[in-house]
């Protein structure tokens, strides 16, 4: 008779641990935001050359305090599952132009503060840019995201300012119907955001520069639909046979860049070749 009346009590047993564990997977952190009088806040500038405009900036805040549930999944079904991390929101922020002057401004907090304690742990920045090249005029390109991390690694900056300046330029992709033509933007060089841990309130300064009049150009090659030929600013040629490639760390460009339409400067660095 023990046994027997065991085994169910021992069922009950497992049927509440289940209900408990689904309790908890259910929980969701409380997302107020509420800063302390001391309370670290940030304030992110802006500048852009013609044709440049911010877009809305992403906030992603962390809190140790709080859990929530999510889900992971390593080698197929078998070593998947859900449980309990530090939960952690997203904030989709405006940026604001100043009545004076090209800038555009937002500010928020680094120490959200609120029951869950929130703090900020990485910002993502990007623009939108419109061409004025005569073979792409009036089309739009939009820039890959930048990502700013916010904590106290040991090689964070910490001062209450951060300057970085990012330069682009255009590359202009001319399909058979002009009106299909196609702006994409590259980056002159490649950019690693430090990470940022100021220890009062801050400002970070983001300067961007399109070099819209140091475009490259692609088209299909007559004979070979597979490859490209690439026009750099300086009038020379190469070839290359991935068009999403183009403009890539590409050595010619970035002496181009640095030194203005001067071929000479920059014989060094064939172009394109692939």
């Amino acid at each position: 008779m023990k046994t027997k009346s065991g085994i169910p009590l021992l069922m009950i047993c497992f049927v509440l641990a289940g209900c408990a564990s689904a309790l908890d997977l259910d929980q969701k952190a409380d997302r107020t935001q509420s800063p302390a009088a001391n309370a670290r806040w940030l304030t992110l500038v802006m500048k852009g050359n013609e044709g440049v405009e911010p877009l809305p900036v992403t906030l992603e805040y962390e809190s140790e305090k709080c859990k929530e549930p999510r889900s992971y999944g390593v080698g197929g079904q078998s070593q998947s599952g859900t449980m309990l991390m530090r939960a952690t929101h997203f904030e989709h922020v405006n940026l604001i132009k100043e009545s004076v002057g090209d800038a555009y401004k937002a500010r928020f907090a680094i120490d959200a503060g609120g029951s869950c304690q929130w703090k900020l742990v990485s910002l993502e920045t990007s623009f939108k840019y419109r061409s004025n090249h005569p073979l792409a005029k009036g089309k739009e390109a939009t820039s890959f995201r930048s990502r700013f991390r916010f904590g106290s690694e040991k090689n964070a900056v910490r001062t209450p300012g951060l300057r970085a300046e990012l330069s682009y330029f255009p590359v202009i992709y001319i399909r058979e119907d002009p009106s299909k033509n196609e702006v994409r933007l590259r980056s002159k060089s490649l950019f690693l955001p430090p990470s940022f841990d100021p220890p009062t309130s801050a400002t970070l300064y983001l300067e961007t520069n399109v070099f819209g009049d140091m475009a490259m150009t692609v088209r299909a090659a007559p004979q070979d639909r597979r490859s490209h030929l690439v026009t750099y600013p300086d009038g020379a040629t190469g070839s290359s046979s991935s068009e999403g490639m183009v403009g890539v760390e590409d050595e010619r460009m970035q002496c181009l860049l640095s030194s203005g339409k001067s071929q000479n400067r920059c014989a060094a660095y064939s172009p394109s070749k692939d």
